[in-house]
């Protein structure tokens, strides 16, 4: 675009490569010229246009699951270190939710793995469905997944992960499937990354201990 300003500007003055005898002659090369300018700023744009898209792909999927388009395992590491820091300064809890999709060996077995990779979606659509902006919904790795609730307590995180296993109880979708969940708040569970997790699995092995018990005694 400034070379086309230049190239103008010269034309009118009398002098430039598209100066010529009749200011007709002039027009008709500076028209073209200005055309050729104008198609290549277009061409150039869309260039990088499309060059911003592709590095915009390559960051999503470096930080989320390809499966259920959750956040991966490196982002959910990257977001609690950045909650133990947030919540270390403030003084404020937050919490780890942990899910396990029940017998998804046996939904494999029996109907396949492509079902069971959709019931592994199917959780994941409810977990997104079911965050605030502030969430981060992540693949923890296999049938397990994660929620990270900043600003969540103890009784808030518990009411966010019973309602999640009820709307995945009752997507309306088959097979039904289910899931169990843990929870632990940051700092009283574990300070660290590691303790808070391990925490939330403790958590999570106990609900199903409880609902194993609660099939055996009915």
């Amino acid at each position: 675009l400034a070379l086309s300003g230049v190239a103008i500007a010269g034309t009118l003055a009398g002098f430039g490569p598209f100066a010529r005898p009749t200011y007709d002659e002039s027009l008709v090369l500076l028209q073209a010229f200005t055309g050729v300018t104008a198609v290549m700023t277009l061409v150039l744009a869309a260039a990088v246009a499309e060059r911003r898209e592709a590095e915009e792909r390559l960051r999503r999927l470096a930080v989320s699951d390809p499966l259920t388009g959750l956040s991966n395992y490196r982002q959910l590491v990257h977001a609690l270190e950045a909650e133990i820091k947030r919540s270390s300064r403030t003084d404020r809890p937050f919490a780890v939710v942990l899910m396990d999709l029940d017998g998804l060996k046996t939904i494999n077995d029996r109907f396949g793995h492509l079902v069971g990779s959709l019931a592994l979606r199917r959780v994941a659509e409810t977990l997104l469905g079911s965050c605030r902006g502030i969430d981060t919904a992540a693949r923890f790795g296999g049938d397990e997944f994660a929620l990270v609730l900043p600003e969540t307590g103890d009784a808030a995180a518990w009411h966010v992960a019973r309602r999640i296993a009820e709307r995945v109880a009752r997507d309306g979708e088959q097979p039904v499937i289910s899931v169990s969940v843990g929870v632990a708040v940051h700092p009283r569970d574990g300070a660290s990354l590691e303790g808070l997790l391990n925490a939330a699995d403790r958590s999570l092995y106990d609900t199903k201990a409880q609902q194993r018990h609660r099939a055996q005694a009915s």
